[in-house]
């Protein structure tokens, strides 16, 4: 890992999100790297992805994202993470498709995911800065493992969106 460039990262970062944003962002860091313990994730994806996930949180797309976005562009709550795969691959220089995947489906999830895709999705999710009706389950659940945590955090989120409908 290069620690240069995840120091400019940071920088780049506190410029460009709000502070409680900010420390979302390393909130989420953290929890996501004590949750790749124990696990075959590579750590340095999981950081950096984890580090990065929100980097597009107050960014507007350019119309050159606009077509890679389209999919996306009536989903204004969740546009930020397929634009922060854009974003850390144009303004950060990631080009590891892994770490820009776990960016993309940080929100959203998607079948299939991998280990490192589950942990910034979880991670973000259940941060410790995180307040929700049904968070301290999800995070119990989370110590079982990163799967048990995926269950209970997707299971919450479809009876939360089902409510509005």
């Amino acid at each position: 890992m290069d620690y240069i460039k995840i120091e400019e990262y940071k920088k780049k970062l506190k410029k460009d999100l709000k502070p409680q944003r900010y420390q979302h962002t390393m909130n989420t860091v953290f929890k996501a790297m004590e949750l790749s313990m124990g696990t075959s994730a590579d750590k340095d994806v999981v950081f950096i992805a984890s580090l990065l996930h929100d980097c597009a949180k107050y960014k507007t797309p350019s119309k050159n994202q606009l077509e890679e976005l389209k999919d996306f562009l009536d989903c204004p709550a969740i546009i930020h993470a397929p634009l922060g795969a854009i974003i850390a691959r144009e303004e950060y220089g990631i080009n590891d498709e892994r770490v820009l995947n776990a960016i993309k489906y940080h929100s959203t999830g998607r079948a299939g995911m991998s280990i490192e895709e589950m942990i910034v999705c979880l991670a973000d999710a259940i941060e410790d800065g995180r307040e929700y009706p049904n968070v301290d389950y999800v995070r119990e659940q989370a110590q079982k493992g990163v799967i048990d945590g995926m269950m209970a955090n997707l299971s919450g989120v479809i009876e939360f969106e089902t409510k509005k409908i």
